[in-house]
């Protein structure tokens, strides 16, 4: 295989993966890992940080859409967006600690968890308040069951 077609079979892998993962609301990057580490045998770790940079390009496009829609509660965003900072730094410097292996199963354990979350159709809540918490990031209509 040469360079032009592993890259067009990266390519459309990514492009299939980004399509699941937006359709399923999984992201792309919990097909994308285990596509890119299976298929081509890909080290995880850069495996990772290509899924990284295509959740970064995904997530900006969506993040300005919602924005634009009035959907985002800014306030709990900045709240997150330092958390994810913080857990992507404390991710990066065990990275390069935490053999290969261990890193796997914790991927594979993470994909697994989510997909069983989606299969079962998530959590079901009722609300009954008559107007949004001030922390509410969700457009809804009260009073009736939405899935989380």
């Amino acid at each position: 295989m040469n360079i032009l077609e592993f890259s067009a079979l990266i390519w459309l892998g990514s492009l299939v993966s980004g399509f699941l993962g937006a359709l399923t609301g999984l992201g792309g990057g919990a097909l994308l890992v285990p596509f890119l580490t299976l298929a081509f045998k890909v080290d995880i770790r850069y495996a990772i940080g290509a899924s990284l940079i295509s959740v970064i390009a995904t997530s900006s496009g969506a993040a300005a859409a919602c924005v634009k829609e009035g959907f985002t509660n800014m306030r709990v965003g900045m709240f997150l967006e330092i958390a994810t900072t913080l857990g992507a730094l404390l991710d990066a410097f065990l990275a390069a600690r935490v053999p290969t292996s261990a890193i796997a199963i914790i991927v594979t354990l993470s994909v697994l968890a989510v997909l069983l979350y989606s299969l079962i159709g998530g959590v079901y809540v009722k609300a009954i308040e008559t107007q949004p918490p001030p922390l509410s990031c969700m457009n809804i209509k009260w009073g009736q069951d939405y899935a989380l």
